[in-house]
């Protein structure tokens, strides 16, 4: 058998880049593909146009809201300092008027009086030489009638509010002739009056946008309800159906903003997501890392689910195989890879379906509910009952999202409801009946496998236990160990019992030649080292060979031709080594395993569980009245002793997951081997039994045990 090793970083990278490509073109394509259709106002429509989900029609939407900002008037705010301003100006041109009448004589012209520069240059009222002489020769009572009424007119108006200077002088004049002014003089207070008015009320701005909005904001969003007639075949193209229809996405765009933005976008979502991935499986999932076949595997299904998204992108979303990729990641390689990348599917594929927040929800409950509940069985039947409740709940999802889109209950919602539950099962059922071409093609043994193959009644193990039962005790023990480490470490605990059930299945051939299943004398008693050592390492070849005709996963496989390395008989080669009466040179690769150091975590773990089980049994059985083991010795010296002869090198243990491994046999082993209450015996077969023990002790010294040596190793 090849070599098998970790997934390369390469490799990986190989598949990240070809994943990512296929997805981006996948996105883009159906962009192009379904931007919609060339139509114009006026047209003929050549077919029937239906909303396919509840849409906001963004036109007329903002046409409502735009007049009801128009009807929302400015709205205006008073400038309390101009009346103030205004008034003192007029105080200040009176005074320069009545020092213009105390220097006038009524003969000198106005212009020659040394006051006349005052009233032209420190005022914006600009009255005639005739008017200044009118007002000059006014009495004292006449003038100061006037100050009082153009006085009190200004005041009165900038009362009311000036926001038009120009508008609020069309009234001024008629309301001069209705004051208590003269006729004379009207003219000269409304030029007076026209240089001195200033606008006390102006638009507030801000004030002014926020009533537009809240104005804005109480319009309702003009709404295209899903399944709603938008335009009928051979109907008229009108403006508003042709609105309507560019809201729901049928008209192509040729705008290069609306096409570019869109892929700018996609492309940055996809980038991110995929960096996000990355970071996932070099960051934060060390302890389940992939290996060759699961990665490959992953990648397959996830183009396979890209390539029928793509497919499928015209149909309803319920159509997406989404949880039928869930299902087979969740049985063949685990939940917690399904659970990440629920979110990371359904996105992905949204950009590729153009799906909505509706097509979100979905897959994100739906997902969640799939793989948690098919992650539970251990019994394809059972995976199809749990996957058929789960098939229903979808149904039921679906049904509540339309509730709660507003969308018009009628028997059609119903009917999409139990159509999405019955194709949520239909693939269901295809992915636990892919299950078997997959697990063949990939060498993956999922976890409904790996229970089947631990029944009873399954042929390799009714003949251990028949054929080989010290052996299908052993494995049992061996199955207890490697599970509860495996568990402990992160690695898959089932293929690590399933894997040490099957483990020494080649013992079968010939059972009688391994400690185990010997009944009195050591056939190897009779045999050479080289000949014994030949018959032991036979047992792995022979393990393959009933493996791959009862068709074991591969990983089973694996595990059988790794679980001794190429680790050395110890037994055999000492014994050749000790035998003074042989000249022939011994060579340590004459008693090694010819077979391939474990390339799994689970099949190390098998490795050191073997040879502990084995070493401790021996320990424990021959060991003196009284006598202790201490047992972390035993196991550190085994670990150790693997470590030193490579045979872990290309596991992927780490040093914290030897100490865990560890911890966790002597645990156990402390839990078989702890000191039981002594119950009365006969003193006199006690005795005797005390007589037989020591000679029972020296025989099985020199029994193989199962090909191990006085320390265990094999």
């Amino acid at each position: 058998m090849k070599n098998k090793k970790m997934t390369n970083g390469k490799v990986d990278l190989i598949f990240l880049i070809i994943a990512y490509i296929v997805t981006l073109a996948a996105a883009l394509s159906t962009y192009w593909v379904n931007s919609g259709d060339t139509i114009e106002i006026g047209s003929i429509s050549d077919k029937k146009y239906v909303a396919a989900a509840t849409t906001e029609n963004v036109r007329e939407t903002e046409k409502l809201r735009q007049a009801a900002m128009d009807a929302v008037g400015p709205v205006y705010v008073t400038d309390n300092e101009v009346m103030p301003q205004v008034l003192a100006e007029l105080e200040s041109y009176f005074s320069d008027i009545s020092a213009l009448r105390e220097e006038y004589d009524g003969e000198t012209e106005i212009t020659q009086l040394s006051s006349y520069a005052n009233l032209t240059n420190n005022s914006n009222i600009k009255l005639t030489q005739t008017e200044l002489k009118t007002l000059s020769e006014l009495s004292g009572m006449e003038f100061n009638d006037f100050i009082t009424n153009i006085t009190d007119l200004v005041t009165e108006v900038l009362e009311g509010g000036v926001s038009d200077v120009d508008e609020a002088l069309l009234s001024i004049k008629e309301r001069l002739y209705l004051s208590s002014v003269d006729n004379s003089l009207v003219g000269v207070g409304y030029d007076i009056i026209t240089g001195s008015l200033k606008n006390n009320v102006f638009i507030d701005e801000e004030a002014t946008a926020a009533a537009q909005a809240a104005a804005a904001d109480e319009v309702s969003p003009v709404l295209i309800l899903k399944n709603q007639k938008i335009v009928d075949e051979n109907e008229v193209i009108t403006e508003e159906a042709y609105y309507a229809l560019e809201a729901c996405g049928f008209i192509r765009s040729e705008s290069y903003k609306m096409n570019l933005i869109p892929f700018g976008g996609k492309c940055i979502i996809i980038t991110v997501i995929f960096l996000g991935i990355i970071l996932y499986f070099t960051n934060f999932n060390r302890k389940r890392i992939l290996n060759g076949n699961e990665g490959l595997l992953l990648f397959t299904l996830y183009i396979l689910l890209i390539v029928l998204s793509f497919a499928t992108s015209t149909l309803n979303y319920m159509f997406v195989p989404i949880l039928g990729f869930l299902v087979i990641v969740t049985l063949l390689l685990s939940t917690g890879i399904a659970l990440i990348f629920i979110p990371v599917v359904t996105v992905l594929t949204m950009l590729i379906t153009g799906g909505d927040a509706g097509y979100f929800l979905f897959f994100i409950a739906s997902g969640h509910i799939m793989v948690l509940m098919v992650c539970t069985t251990k019994k394809r039947g059972k995976a199809l009952f749990n996957g058929f409740i789960a098939s229903v709940l979808s149904g039921m999802v679906l049904l509540g999202i339309s509730f709660a889109d507003g969308t018009a209950i009628g028997i059609l919602t119903f009917a999409e409801a139990a159509l999405s539950a019955l194709i949520s099962f239909v693939y269901v059922l295809v992915a636990v009946g892919s299950l078997y071409v997959f697990e063949a093609v990939f060498g993956i043994a999922s976890d409904l496998r790996l229970s089947e193959l631990v029944n009873p009644d399954q042929p390799l193990i009714k003949r251990l236990l028949l054929e080989a039962p010290g052996t299908y005790q052993h494995s049992l023990v061996v199955a207890n160990l490697a599970e509860t480490a495996a568990y402990e470490i992160g690695a898959n605990p089932t293929l690590a019992r399933v894997g040490a059930y099957y483990h020494d299945i080649g013992k079968l051939t010939n059972p009688q030649y391994f400690t185990e299943n010997i009944k009195g004398d050591s056939p190897h008693d009779h045999l050479d080292a080289y000949t014994s050592a030949r018959i032991i390492k036979l047992h792995v070849e022979d393990g393959l060979k009933l493996g791959k005709k009862h068709r074991l996963p591969s990983p089973i496989l694996d595990i059988i031709y790794e679980h001794h390395g190429t680790g050395l008989i110890k037994f055999f080669y000492y014994k050749a080594k000790n035998n003074k009466k042989s000249t022939r040179e011994v060579k340590e690769e004459d008693f090694r395993y010819p077979c391939r150091r474990p390339s799994s975590k689970e099949s190390a773990v098998i490795m050191i569980a073997d040879t502990s089980e084995a070493a401790v049994r021996s320990m424990m059985s021959n060991k003196k009245e009284g006598e202790t083991v201490d047992l972390d010795t035993v196991l550190k010296g085994i670990i150790d002793d693997k470590v030193k002869d490579g045979q872990l090198t290309d596991s992927g243990l780490t040093i914290k997951d030897l100490d865990i491994i560890q911890k966790v046999l002597v645990d156990i082993f402390k839990g078989m081997y702890h000191n039981r209450i002594a119950y009365p015996t006969d003193e006199k077969k006690t005795a005797d039994n005390k007589t037989a023990a020591p000679a029972a002790a020296n025989k099985t010294e020199n029994k193989p045990d199962g090909a191990k040596g006085k320390d265990g190793a094999k």
